[in-house]
C-alpha cells in the first residue's frame, strides 16, 4: 500500500468513527411510558421500568432542599427522578433500594442514594440520571440528562 493510500484508509476510518459518534448522538431515544402518576401516591414510591436497553427507576422523593438538576417538580409536593440501575463503576445492575432508602452494589460495594445519587466508591459517578416528562397524569422517560 502506498502512502496516499494508506492517508485515504486512515481518514476513512476516522470519518466513519467520527460520523458514527455523530449519529449516534443526533438519534433521539425513544420516549417510554413508565405509569401513571397516581401509582407515585406516597414518597418513595417508586416504578421500576427500561430505558435504552437498562432496567431502571422512577422514584418519588421529598422535597428537595435546594435545587437538583435530577429532579423534575411535578407539583409543589410531588418531585420525582428516575435513573438507570447500571453501575457506573462497572456496569453491574445495582438492586433496588432498602428500607433505609439506600443501595448498595453487590458487585464492588459502590453506595448510592435512592435518588441514584453517590454515597460512597469505588464507582466516582451518581447512577446515570434520566429525563422525565408528565403527560396527560403518565410519567415518560424521554432521554439521558447528561447527553
Amino acid at each position: 500500500m502506498n502512502r496516499r493510500d494508506a492517508n485515504k484508509a486512515i481518514l476513512g476510518s476516522a470519518l466513519a468513527l467520527v460520523g458514527g459518534q455523530v449519529l449516534s448522538q443526533a438519534t433521539p431515544l425513544p420516549a417510554v411510558r413508565i405509569g401513571e402518576l397516581i401509582r407515585l401516591s406516597e414518597i418513595w414510591a417508586d416504578l421500576e421500568f427500561r430505558f435504552a436497553s437498562e432496567p431502571a427507576l422512577l422514584v418519588r422523593v421529598p422535597i428537595p432542599q435546594q435545587v437538583n438538576p435530577r429532579v423534575l417538580k411535578v407539583s409543589e409536593q410531588i418531585y420525582l427522578t428516575a435513573y438507570s440501575r447500571t453501575c457506573t463503576h462497572a456496569g453491574c445492575t445495582v438492586p433496588l433500594p432498602d428500607r433505609q432508602q439506600r443501595i448498595e452494589c453487590s458487585c464492588h460495594g459502590s453506595r448510592f442514594k435512592a435518588d441514584g445519587s453517590l454515597q460512597g466508591g469505588p464507582a466516582d459517578r451518581p447512577l446515570r440520571a434520566i429525563r422525565l416528562e408528565v403527560r396527560e397524569g403518565a410519567v415518560w422517560a424521554v432521554g439521558w440528562l447528561d447527553g
